[in-house]
């Protein structure tokens, strides 16, 4: 039974279902296989037989009630330290929880202006520091767009391998790029997830304000190679998700290990898959290359400010994207085309003690030697 619902799962991933079956095969299926084949029912037998079982080893272990007591050490008040105790849930909801409440998000005007502030309190007082903007095109513009994605689309037969296991975070591609061995760091796998969590909730906050149109949308022949997702196109997530982890990685590796070339390089094509594939457009990945490089420097500051040995101050660049402000420039996202330059630095006060972003930080830092 595990078999064939494995095969079910697959046949899901590589049919119409796209991405939706890829995660069933992945997810549900995978755990119902796992589990004899018979799901639910049969989790709740083993757990059954293991509470039966623990309650049986109980009774032939303790000789009579009570016995010596743990000594246990006061924990002060909000202690990152605490991070330790708790399962690796129980630390990426804690740790999501302080990066949201570290953000706002606004938007006004006409075009729509979607924008992001950090908001540091200290002492009382609260100040806010702009991490990017990005102003919403009109329609003219993504028409003029779809002209390049008929193009790109004859890539399809050559990229179809990539673009496929691109639907899941790009693990395996960031660790064959520079030999990572993020396998065996689980530090920063668990950091990596906490970023790729971070930055699913803003984008998706950007998506929802800009409320694009995505190719398919405006025409329906381009009939895109696997199912486009449900939400808004611009920015793209994967290339803000692409570029926010080549940062952190780039933040991390220490010297004498330097792949940010590579990583970048790797940003771009995953960036510029999407476009082939035929859900985006080649300006999404270029407004999700801002989006990712300022919410990463941004997160990567907020970790080595609350970490146990930061600098004074760590900054980031705010940055920008408005095709009404580039025109005569490239919007097309080719490989030769720089990072999208910073418009102003933005900083942070190193912080008073260690938090649980530092604690995630610190304990990733420790896998790489010295520090950078």
């Amino acid at each position: 039974m595990a078999i064939a619902m494995g095969a079910m799962g697959a046949m899901g991933a590589m049919g119409a279902m796209g991405a939706m079956g890829a995660m069933g095969a992945m997810g549900a299926m995978g755990a119902m296989g796992a589990a004899g084949g018979t799901g639910a029912d049969a989790v709740a037998e083993q757990n059954m037989l293991l509470a039966d079982a623990l309650i049986r080893t109980r009774g032939g272990l303790v000789e009579a009630p009570g016995g010596a007591v743990i000594q246990q050490a006061e924990p002060g008040r909000d202690d990152a330290d605490a991070m330790q105790r708790w399962t690796p849930g129980v630390r990426f909801h804690v740790a999501l929880f302080e990066l949201m409440a570290s953000v706002r998000f606004e938007t006004a005007g006409e075009p729509v202006r979607a924008s992001l502030f950090h908001v540091e309190r200290t002492d009382g007082s609260t100040r806010e520091q702009l991490v990017c903007e990005v102003v919403r095109p009109g329609i003219d513009f993504f028409l003029e767009q779809l002209a390049l994605v008929e193009e790109w689309a004859l890539l399809r037969e050559d990229r179809a391998s990539e673009i496929l296991c691109q639907l899941t975070p790009q693990f395996a591609f960031w660790n064959a790029v520079a030999s990572l061995h993020l396998d065996a760091r689980p530090g920063t796998m668990a950091l990596l997830e906490l970023a790729l969590g971070f930055a699913s909730l803003v984008e998706m906050r950007f998506k929802h304000a800009l409320a694009c149109w995505r190719p398919v949308d405006l025409s329906p022949g381009l009939q895109p190679m696997i199912a486009t997702p449900g939400h808004g196109s611009l920015p793209s997530g994967h290339a803000t998700e692409a570029f926010f982890i080549a940062h952190v990685l780039e933040s991390l590796l220490p010297k004498g290990q330097d792949c940010a070339e590579t990583l970048h390089r790797l940003a771009v094509r995953t960036s510029i898959n999407r476009t082939i594939a035929g859900v985006h457009y080649p300006a999404d990945s270029l407004a999700g290359q801002m989006l990712g490089r300022s919410l990463g420097e941004c997160f990567v500051a907020q970790c080595r400010q609350h970490g146990s040995s930061a600098e004074a101050r760590q900054s980031w660049r705010s940055r920008k994207f408005d095709v009404g402000e580039r025109r005569g420039r490239e919007v097309n996202f080719l490989p030769s085309q720089p990072t999208v330059d910073g418009t102003q630095a933005s900083e942070l006060v190193r912080a008073a003690k260690r938090t649980v972003l530092g604690w995630y930080w610190d304990r990733a830092r420790a896998e790489w030697g010295e520090a950078t």
